[in-house]
């Protein structure tokens, strides 16, 4: 990557910088403990209209409650940069978003600007601090692992993601993914990916191989932030009030379920006066009656899913293990990293659960379990890539895919790279 200390010549030029200057802050983050994603999509309210901004990292991070807690960071690196415009954009889109702590980072930053900033209670951070700070964690100027590593997001993962942001069959997956997820509440986060699970299922035939295994694992590493969110609530109610609470939110799916069931009830009632009145009308003419039974929508729109047992034993587990979940969450990622191809070196980061090793293992199987066994996630989504390609080739039905390539080797042209 580009050194981001040179002021750019502009173009291509200059956005590599930037790039490089957001991996930077995405690593020093990730090996300080945190989850990280990059270039979160913000979307108006249902995926309606155009993209209305990008989030440059988010950084999330569990307490031993499992309270969470997210940083926005806004990353610049060109000269041109309007800074105090950037910091009270970035805390208007801390409102916007939800996020707890906001950070505007750029290499140089003006001393009217940190005037601005801590006002406007916006962190800052140099290429002085970032120094110091990787300085403390340890880190090399190579040492890039998971979705940190520039060279496995700019020929892999931005590929993989411009493929599922078009995908028909898995419905734009990217787009919620790495864009609405972000900004929807933790139990309608779970129905979204359990039916993510399901189109993976579905459509496992007809999704690029590399972009299929990055959509399988995303979807494992979101469900156990997820449900680390749901066990924050289990721990403000008592055993049988959370379970009450949680099989509402698990089955209304929109708005509160007793409101939801109201209105259901009135629908059924209206549905089944019109077609009895459609009955005597053919009657009345002499036709015979149709038995047929009639659809309750009560019954049918809110039902109790069947993986919602399973879904309270995952989270209570999850609750047992508060103390280790960031460590989970970052194995996830190091997995998912590992099967589309990573090599790097990981004993930097994962020295941290050194002496709790077996059991962030068992934790990060137990979530990939239930997301196989339960919601039917293909489990060869779980697999490398690579070792899938060795296996014969499966006819795809979607003739307009490109093959994504794997770490190191050139993007095919074909497919969108706009992120």
């Amino acid at each position: 990557m580009t050194n981001p200390t040179r002021r750019p010549r502009g173009g291509r030029e200059a956005n590599e910088i930037g790039a490089s200057w957001e991996y930077r802050l995405a690593r020093l983050r990730f090996m300080q403990g945190f989850f990280v994603r990059r270039a979160i999509d913000v979307w108006p309210d249902g995926l309606q209209g155009n993209q209305l901004a990008e989030l440059d990292v988010l950084a999330t991070s569990f307490d031993p409650r499992t309270r969470r807690r997210t940083e926005l960071i806004e990353a610049k690196s060109g000269a041109g940069a309007k800074e105090v415009d950037r910091v009270m954009w970035i805390r208007g889109m801390a409102a916007y978003t939800g996020v707890d702590e906001v950070t505007f980072a750029k290499v140089r930053v003006d001393a009217r600007v940190r005037q601005v900033a801590r006002r406007v209670r916006v962190n800052i951070l140099d290429e002085a601090a970032v120094i110091a700070a990787e300085r403390a964690a340890g880190i090399d100027a190579d040492d890039w692992v998971g979705y940190a590593d520039p060279e496995l997001g700019e020929t892999v993962v931005k590929a993989a993601r411009a493929h599922l942001n078009s995908s028909d069959p898995l419905r734009r997956a990217g787009k919620f993914l790495f864009g609405t997820f972000w900004s929807t509440d933790e139990f309608a986060r779970i129905q979204q990916l359990r039916t993510l699970a399901g189109l993976l299922h579905e459509h496992r035939d007809q999704v690029d191989p590399t972009a299929f295994v990055f959509a399988c694992n995303e979807v494992v590493t979101l469900t156990a932030l997820s449900t680390l969110e749901v066990a924050n609530w289990r721990g403000q109610y008592e055993p049988a009030e959370f379970q009450k609470f949680a099989t509402e939110q698990l089955t209304g799916g929109l708005g509160r379920p007793d409101g939801l069931r109201r209105v259901l009830a009135q629908v059924d009632a209206m549905n089944h006066q019109f077609i009895e009145e459609l009955h005597d009308e053919y009657t009345a003419t002499g036709v015979a009656r149709i038995s047929r039974r009639i659809p309750k929508l009560q019954q049918e729109l809110l039902r109790v899913p069947e993986w919602a047992e399973a879904f309270m034993d995952l989270s209570a587990r999850m609750q047992e293990h508060a103390g280790i979940s960031m460590h989970v969450l970052r194995i996830l990622d190091l997995r998912a990293a590992r099967r589309l191809g990573s090599t790097r070196d990981t004993s930097k980061i994962t020295k941290a659960w050194a002496g709790d090793s077996q059991r962030v293992e068992d934790t990060a199987n137990l979530i990939e379990k239930f997301c196989v066994s339960a919601w039917g996630l293909p489990e060869r989504g779980l697999e490398p890539v690579n070792a899938r390609r060795a296996a014969p080739a499966e006819p795809t039905r979607d003739s307009t895919s490109s093959t994504i390539a794997p770490a190191g080797q050139a993007v095919q042209p074909t497919l969108d790279q706009d992120t």
